[in-house]
């Protein structure tokens, strides 16, 4: 489950065709039948909303992120590039941010993009049912239009990652939305922004056509059209890519070896930035003790997580995931390397030199790989003297234990964040206060004055925490697979997982 998401918004939307109002919106007419066909795209999970503003679900984002756009963007390797906006300043004290909007910039129903739709963007967003201005901007007062292109952002104290949040390539709480069109007709169910794709029409739970923008700033899409499908079964999504009824799946691990034999379908792996961990809570005996807790992490094998619950579809992880370049590996931190020895003697000068009894809780049914991850995590910690009992739950009673702190040891994951800060933010709750040399830590890297300065004070938070091995020990960052005829170019899914790859996708 993700962390620092707030409640999910069950929203479902009525089936919708291209009606009057959604045309207004910016739904364009269906192409004539000598059009490019374009391509076609199955995913598993159908959005709740498309409103960028009205759901924490992870897979929301993937239809917003076709349509709407950010002031800034993340490269896959984790560089901060501009998108709507030229480029920003930042004043003196880390409290006000200064946006200079691109010039000729349009929406899908032909707005031109104004300081004034970034100041609704961002008002909307304090109004968002799962708290998302909170997840994502808890600093911010006020924005304010300096000008038709010219915003300003006021925060009530320094925070160096409010920049990595401004440039979330899944869009996610910084999407720009147009104030006339959020206003004159239903978000929820018509996506007007300023992205490459223009929605063409909608059926809930179905299908979600676009087409090519043509008014488009940027790089145009390579196809003219862009056709996704809702098939929760995914079986049946390799059944149509090797039927070419679709071009390009998301399949699973089964599914990905079902088709890694055919002669008419690429399948890739892509490293992802989504990561697994272990929840301590240190509130309880023995893992109140800093050396249980640092033997704990010393019986872990990672690279052996990774091929015994994953087939190989992981990757050794430490807090912040490997993905991001400038971040260390397990090799480069404390207790962040198997040494069965050196735990079995940490445990000793504890009082435990025949090691204790524990349980670790988990989400029944989530996926294979969870059931494989905790079985093996059981194994390896047996072999330090650890007994675990593994605690399988429903989500309900998961919750409620890990946020009130009534567990020992569970399992967790969560999705991609911009802001690497996140992935070392001790969740309030969830264990016991933070130790005051890594408060300070924590504190002085929201001051940092640059992006270079703010990563060097996440790699001292990062070190910092695996020495002290709170609040959890980061174990792995999940593979995805991405299938498509051989036919396509312009595959290339990035470690966010975010789908604006699909713009440059196209036969041949």
């Amino acid at each position: 489950m993700k962390k620092h998401h707030g409640r999910a918004l069950a929203l479902r939307a009525a089936v919708v065709a291209c009606t009057t109002a959604v045309a207004a919106a910016g739904c364009s007419q269906p192409q004539s039948s000598t059009a490019d066909a374009g391509v076609t795209v199955a995913e598993t999970t159908a959005p709740t909303t498309l409103d960028p503003q009205g759901s924490a679900y992870f897979a929301d984002r993937f239809a917003w992120q076709l349509a709407y756009e950010c002031l800034l963007s993340t490269t896959a390797d984790g560089k901060v590039e501009p998108a709507l906006a030229s480029g920003y300043e930042r004043s003196a004290d880390g409290l006000t941010y200064t946006f200079n909007l691109k010039p000729n910039v349009k929406f899908h129903n032909g707005e031109a993009l104004t300081a004034d739709d970034v100041v609704y963007t961002f008002t909307r967003l304090k109004d968002s049912p799962d708290g998302i201005d909170e997840a994502m901007f808890p600093t911010l007062v006020e924005t304010t239009a300096k000008g038709p292109s010219v915003v300003e952002f006021q925060l009530k104290s320094p925070d160096a990652g409010f920049i990595n949040n401004m440039a979330n390539p899944l869009v996610w709480g910084c999407a720009v939305m147009n104030k006339k069109a959020a206003t004159s007709s239903n978000p929820a169910i018509a996506m007007v922004g300023t992205g490459p794709w223009k929605q063409d029409s909608y059926r809930a739970n179905s299908e979600l056509k676009l087409a090519r923008n043509g008014d488009y700033w940027g790089t145009k899409t390579k196809s003219e059209r862009l056709n996704i499908l809702y098939v929760p079964n995914i079986s049946t999504q390799v059944s149509n890519l090797q039927a070419e009824k679709v071009d390009l799946i998301f399949p699973d691990v089964a599914g990905s070896k079902a088709l890694s034999g055919s002669d008419k379908v690429t399948v890739d792996k892509a490293a992802t930035d989504s990561t697994i961990f272990m929840q301590i809570n240190n509130l309880q005996k023995p893992f109140d003790n800093q050396k249980v807790r640092q033997a704990l992490a010393l019986a872990i094998d990672r690279d052996s997580l990774a091929q015994q619950a994953y087939s190989g579809a992981a990757r050794a992880s430490v807090y912040i995931p490997p993905g991001t370049a400038w971040a260390p590996a397990p090799a480069d931190l404390p207790n962040s390397t198997q040494d069965i020895a050196k735990a079995k003697q940490l445990l000793s000068e504890a009082g435990y030199p025949d090691g204790f009894s524990t349980s670790l809780m988990y989400l029944s049914g989530y996926d294979g790989g969870t059931n494989d991850l905790v079985a093996a995590i059981q194994d390896q910690l047996a072999k330090v003297g650890i007994k675990v009992e593994l605690e399988p739950l429903e989500v309900g009673a998961w919750g409620e234990k890990l946020t009130t702190a009534k567990y020992a040891l569970s399992w967790n994951a969560q999705s991609y964040y911009s802001n690497p800060f996140q992935y070392v933010q001790p969740a309030e709750g969830r264990q016991g206060p933070v130790p005051g040399s890594l408060q300070k830590l924590l504190d002085a890297s929201l001051k940092a004055e640059s992006q270079e300065a703010y990563q060097q004070a996440l790699i001292a938070i990062e070190k910092e925490e695996a020495e002290l091995v709170y609040p959890t020990i980061t174990l792995l960052a999940t593979d995805m697979f991405v299938a498509y005829e051989k036919g396509l170019s312009g595959v290339k899914v990035p470690p966010s997982q975010s789908r604006t790859f699909l713009s440059q996708v196209g036969h041949g």
